[in-house]
């Protein structure tokens, strides 16, 4: 019998904690994990949700229910099943907010630690000055039918990590190696995705999710590392500021760097872009290269180097 799964927004619900008006209660599926831990963009994206749901039930006559911007620190894999967020407001101004979410495992052991800034970009206004695009301009954003085909996973990593089939992803043609390079340069990736899903769209709780979905730079070098054997490559820490609501959108295009591989360790930087060739959002990311050794065909273990992060 096959698995029951679960969509974007029953993934990302959170329950307050009876007798708490700052704890809440989740549930990791385990569609939505990466091997047996929750998936590192997922979990941001749990995040919002949590920071949003304590701002409406604390000033429900003035919210402040978006992300603006927020830096995540990976403690420990987050389990699958329960796990409890708590939120601690640092301060509340009229336009933004500073909160601090945790989350933990039912014995209380601490996963991941996010500061957010909340505010609201539907109301959100000041000065603006037109600055000239330094991401893909709109009008070289490829054409998803003409220049781009499918990108697919293969049949072990979607099992090891189930979480990589709830996006579809388009790829430029021609692109270099099956991990979307362009124009021969190795460093670079680019893409459209969107929700598998045709009932969900992507809104600013989706960014977490958005901004965490691709494979690991060191894999457009050395594909074979792909194979799951050799390598993991753990995120310590991700941030994202979010420049613009997606309003729902079907597709979002992303722009992917990596500057330096070295010493085990490399950066991602990630910019999201609307159809309109807009920025919506932009985000860093810090990764380990860690070996990888396999005890059985049922369950892989980190190599000792991981433990010592």
């Amino acid at each position: 019998m096959a698995r029951q799964t679960s969509s974007f927004a029953q993934a990302t619900q959170v329950t307050p904690v009876a007798g708490s008006d700052n704890e809440f209660d989740a549930n990791v599926p385990w569609d939505w994990c990466g091997g047996l831990h929750a998936h590192g963009g997922y979990t941001v994206s749990l995040i919002f949700a949590t920071a949003r749901a304590y701002s409406a039930a604390k000033y429900p006559d003035r919210p402040q229910p978006d992300p603006i911007n927020v830096h995540v620190q990976f403690v420990q894999p987050a389990p699958r099943g329960r796990v409890v967020l708590s939120v601690v407001e640092l301060s509340h101004a009229r336009r933004y907010s500073t909160v601090e979410v945790k989350l933990r495992d039912p014995a209380g052991k601490l996963c991941t630690a996010a500061t957010l800034i909340q505010g609201n970009l539907a109301t959100e206004e000041g000065a603006s000055i037109a600055v000239p695009p330094t991401s893909v301009p709109r009008d070289e954003l490829p054409h998803r039918e003409r220049d781009c085909d499918v990108f697919e996973h293969g049949p072990l990593l979607t099992k090891i990590m189930p979480v990589t089939t709830k996006m579809r992803v388009l790829k430029r043609k021609g692109a270099r190696t099956q991990f979307l390079s362009r124009n021969g340069m190795l460093n670079v990736k680019e893409k459209w995705v969107r929700w598998t899903d045709p009932n969900q769209n992507l809104d600013v709780i989706s960014l977490g999710s958005v901004c965490d979905n691709f494979l690991p730079a060191p894999l457009n070098f050395d594909p074979t590392m792909a194979d799951a054997s050799k390598y993991v490559f753990p995120t310590l820490c991700m941030s994202i500021e979010i420049k613009k609501n997606p309003n729902n959108a079907e597709w979002l295009f992303l722009e992917i760097l990596c500057h330096s591989i070295h010493n085990g360790r490399f950066d991602t930087d990630v910019r999201v872009l609307d159809e309109n060739g807009d920025l919506v959002a932009l985000s860093k990311h810090v990764s380990a290269m860690s070996d990888m050794t396999r005890t059985k065909t049922s369950k892989m273990t980190i190599g000792e180097d991981y433990s010592k992060l």
